[in-house]
């Protein structure tokens, strides 16, 4: 009895410690969960916020024209500047014509670094030509595709450059981003899902700043459209009995906790929230190398890369896909591993695709081709030179112009993020 009685005490310890450090470590680390967080409410001044810098009731967020911004580095600063149609300055080319449009996430618009150190600029500057970016940070290949629909008929494009991440694959199956992405609670978008053979639209939920406040009406609806709510956000809330989840989730709630709890205890605690911020990354890339498994999300995929070569084809231009590898899906390729790469091969004989992946894989220095920030590493002016040379080389074989300039490699202003 004495032996039962003291093994009920020590896991109401247990119990008890994993409550009280998720209950501190929570409002600093927001990708601990617990059940509050599947309606949480969002606070009003974050709405008003959000709605006069980046709100966008079909895209979900976008760049405002006229507005300018700082992305911070684990070292500098680095600046940026939208122009007054949408796109990021193109220091130098400022009220040319335009012949190449590149749309996509951050690695297309070029996270922590400088106007003039982004792989569209040294691209713009190899062919010479003006180059617009329209690139927005964590935008899907759907929403990437909805903003090429929006800005195509106002451009007089030879190309048309489609750039995302691998873990798009994740981005298209997502509805609010904070069941794949917990915590960015502000982030409602549309996608698309496949009925029979066709595409269909689901507009965002929230389209009016009043939409976000009273967005629990419409919970039903979002979680049912959102790939992730069952199959990754619920499965990693902490939740009574707290133990129960820790063995059912070790994998990844024991290491988080111990790099926070660690990192708070010795006065560490950045280093520590980079280091659970890691393992973080590396379960939202497992879910997506899931996705690129399944015979319904590939096809998805596909379905989107088709509908945007068929509006570019439409316009007169010539498509291309660009894959710009994360440095975690390096690490997957060193052990021989590529989920993408079967999907990337298929697509090839509908679309011109140049996969960065093996290129940056070969790099004698990887560490060099990416700059560190909070929400995760973007290549560095070095890994962009490399992107725009392999992208001038292709343009000439899909699209070539009459009265082509000699192709030749612009050096980085600087080899780091920022100044």
């Amino acid at each position: 009895m004495w032996w039962a009685l003291g093994f009920v005490l020590v896991l109401a310890a247990l119990e008890l410690g994993i409550w009280i450090a998720v209950k501190v470590l929570k409002t600093r680390f927001q990708w601990l969960i617990t059940p509050a967080d599947i309606t949480p409410k969002i606070d009003p001044d974050l709405i008003d916020k959000y709605c006069a810098s980046s709100f966008d009731p079909d895209l979900g967020w976008t760049r405002k024209p006229g507005t300018t911004g700082e992305d911070r580095t684990l070292s500098d600063t680095a600046s940026y500047a939208i122009d007054d149609r949408g796109s990021r300055r193109n220091p130098g080319f400022e009220g040319q014509p335009a012949t190449i449009a590149v749309f996509g996430d951050s690695f297309a618009f070029c996270r922590l670094v400088n106007d003039d150190e982004t792989w569209p600029h040294y691209l713009a500057r190899a062919l010479d030509e003006n180059v617009l970016n329209f690139g927005v940070g964590n935008y899907g290949l759907d929403q990437a595709c909805l903003r090429m629909e929006r800005e195509l008929p106002g451009l007089d494009c030879r190309m048309v450059i489609m750039c995302v991440v691998p873990e798009s694959m994740a981005r298209i199956h997502s509805y609010w981003k904070h069941y794949f992405e917990f915590g960015n609670v502000l982030a409602f978008k549309p996608r698309f899902t496949l009925e029979g053979d066709g595409l269909v639209l689901h507009k965002s939920a929230v389209r009016t700043a009043d939409d976000f406040r009273t967005y629990e009406k419409h919970a039903a609806d979002i979680q049912r459209l959102d790939h992730f709510f069952e199959r990754k956000f619920l499965n990693d809330l902490l939740r009574f009995p707290h133990i129960v989840g820790m063995v059912r989730r070790g994998r990844r709630h024991v290491p988080i906790l111990w790099h926070l709890v660690c990192g708070l205890l010795t006065g560490r605690f950045e280093s520590g929230r980079r280091r659970a911020f890691s393992l973080v990354l590396r379960e939202n890339q497992r879910a997506t190398m899931w996705l690129y498994a399944d015979d319904r999300a590939r096809a998805l995929f596909a379905a989107l890369v088709r509908r945007f070569v068929e509006h570019v084809r439409r316009a007169g231009a010539e498509p291309l896909l660009l894959i710009l590898p994360q440095p975690i899906d390096l690490d997957q390729r060193d052990r021989d591993q590529s989920s993408y790469g079967p999907l990337l091969a298929e697509l090839e004989s509908e679309i011109a695709v140049v996969d960065m992946t093996d290129r940056f894989h070969a790099h004698a220095n990887r560490d060099r081709l990416f700059v560190d920030g909070p929400l995760g590493p973007h290549v560095s002016p070095a890994g962009n030179q490399i992107i725009a040379d392999a992208i001038a080389a292709e343009s000439q074989r899909i699209a070539p112009r009459e009265h082509q300039a000699p192709i030749t490699a612009c050096p980085p202003r600087s080899q780091a993020g920022g100044r």
